[in-house]
């Protein structure tokens, strides 16, 4: 595992951590735009690179909060940038007021659920809804703002590669309002 500088070198920046998926790292689209987003708006970057099925271990869990850690050092980062295996930090987060950008959470993990239903307007859900790892409703009662993309997978993808560069696009332009970039 290693941690990638990005963004803003201004120690005074907004921070982020960004933690990709499984199978799923950060150079990959529906992780890439949102970081750039992030950097284009003078954030400071902590990208972690890793190998989940190599380094990870029997406990993702606590995986996921070695590589969070090891990326934030000493600092609380103001939001976390998550994909996929990357939300299993959402109860870390919660319990330290971290909002994030849930990328294809795991929802059907009760701890990443239960610290979503507990997190603020900060905090932006994004799935699919032919995504297995989804569940449409789940967030309905929660303040958490919450996306679904018709008929996308796990990696935000459409049959179609055109619909799913649109829909992407149209996540990450939501994305960008959310955090006001």
């Amino acid at each position: 595992m290693k941690v990638v500088q990005r963004g803003s070198n201004d120690p005074d920046a907004m921070f982020a951590v960004v933690l990709p998926g499984s199978g799923y790292p950060a150079l990959a689209p529906v992780l890439h735009w949102p970081a750039r987003l992030l950097a284009a708006a003078g954030w400071r970057l902590a990208v972690v690179v890793w190998n989940p099925e190599t380094e990870g271990g029997d406990d993702p869990v606590a995986f996921v909060l070695r590589a969070l850690q090891q990326a934030a050092g000493d600092a609380l980062p103001d939001l976390l940038l998550a994909k996929s295996l990357g939300t299993l930090a959402a109860p870390w987060a919660a319990e330290h007021d971290v909002p994030g950008i849930w990328l294809t959470p795991l929802l059907g993990e009760q701890p990443v659920l239960d610290a979503l239903r507990g997190m603020d307007e900060r905090s932006i859900a994004v799935g699919g809804s032919r995504d297995r790892l989804w569940r449409s409703g789940a967030l309905d009662d929660a303040d958490i703002e919450v996306l679904e993309v018709p008929g996308a997978d796990h990696a935000l993808e459409l049959p179609d590669w055109r619909a799913s560069l649109a829909a992407q696009a149209q996540v990450f332009e939501r994305l960008s309002e959310h955090l006001g970039a």
